[in-house]
């Protein structure tokens, strides 16, 4: 039978404590380690770009920090700064 409970994905316990994309900043590089959230919400990153390795670059944040501008694979995208929380990176520069 269909259960109707959505499952929320926590990060890895190796990823708990690890940086979070909204912690870089401007000019700052780093290297998608995990997405945690719903499966729809990773799904709907994963068809952004936003997987596992893939190197994103913080362009540039809003007034008050939210929305946050990206860079990955060539191209701007921009994010709200609750879903950055989210997605466990590592920093590269």
């Amino acid at each position: 039978m269909f259960n109707s409970k959505k499952r929320r994905h926590q990060l890895s316990p190796e990823h708990q404590n690890s940086l979070r994309l909204s912690d870089l900043k401007p000019g700052e590089t780093g290297r998608i380690q995990e997405i945690g959230g719903s499966e729809q919400f990773r799904l709907r990153l994963i068809e952004m770009g936003l997987t596992k390795d893939a190197e994103i670059c913080v362009d540039k944040y809003a007034p008050l920090r939210d929305p946050m501008e990206l860079i990955v694979r060539g191209y701007h995208l921009s994010i709200r700064g609750q879903d950055a929380q989210k997605i466990a990176v590592e920093r590269i520069s």
